[in-house]
C-alpha cells in the first residue's frame, strides 16, 4: 500500500477500488469512481515489485478486488476504513505521531511532490496522476520546485521507484 500511495498516487479509496489486471508491469490504468477521471500511467519498477509479489502470495483472480482485509471485505466501505487503522497501528509501531506522521494521504502528497517535480510534467499529466477532473489548487502545490528541504526525500524516492 505504500509504494501505490507514493508511486501511484492512491489513497484509501482508490486502494480499496484496484482490480487485479488493473496493474501491469509496464502501465495502470483505472477510472476513479469518484470522478470518472481515467488515471493510467507508467507503473514504477518498484510499484510492480510489490504488487506481482502480492498477487503470487494472494491469487486472486482477474477482475477481483486486489486489495481485501483479512475477511475478504473492500478494505473502505460504509462502516470501515481498513486503510486508516492499519496506517494508525505502524505510524505507532514506528513511535510516530499524527503531528509527525500525519494520515495515509502523506504518501500521496509525497508521490504527487516527486512526480510534479520531474521535467517536462505538465499541471495536466499532474491532474491525471492524481485523479482530478477539472482544474484545482493542486498545481500550485504540485508544480512548484521543490523546496530545499525536501530535495533529498524527493530524490531518494525517485531513485527508489525506479529500482
Amino acid at each position: 500500500m505504500i509504494w501505490l500511495g507514493i508511486g501511484c498516487g492512491f489513497g484509501a479509496r482508490d486502494l480499496a477500488a484496484i482490480r487485479v489486471g488493473q496493474i501491469t508491469q509496464d502501465a495502470y490504468d483505472l477510472r476513479r469512481s469518484k470522478t470518472g477521471v481515467e488515471r493510467f500511467g507508467e507503473t514504477p519498477p518498484r510499484v510492480w515489485q510489490f504488487v506481482r509479489m502480492y498477487q503470487k502470495r494472494e491469487r486472486r483472480p482477474q477482475g477481483q478486488l486486489l486489495l481485501v482485509t483479512r475477511n475478504g471485505s473492500p478494505l473502505v466501505h460504509s462502516k470501515s476504513n481498513a486503510v486508516t487503522q492499519w496506517w494508525e497501528k505502524l505510524r505507532k509501531r514506528v513511535g510516530e505521531s499524527k503531528e509527525t506522521l500525519p494520515g495515509f494521504y502523506t504518501l500521496r502528497h509525497l508521490g504527487a511532490t516527486e512526480f510534479g517535480s520531474r521535467p517536462g510534467t505538465s499541471i495536466g499529466d499532474v491532474k491525471r496522476w492524481l485523479g482530478h477532473s477539472a482544474g484545482s489548487d493542486m498545481a500550485d502545490v504540485y508544480m512548484r520546485p521543490v523546496r530545499p528541504e525536501l530535495r533529498e526525500v524527493v530524490q531518494w524516492v525517485r531513485s527508489r521507484l525506479k529500482s
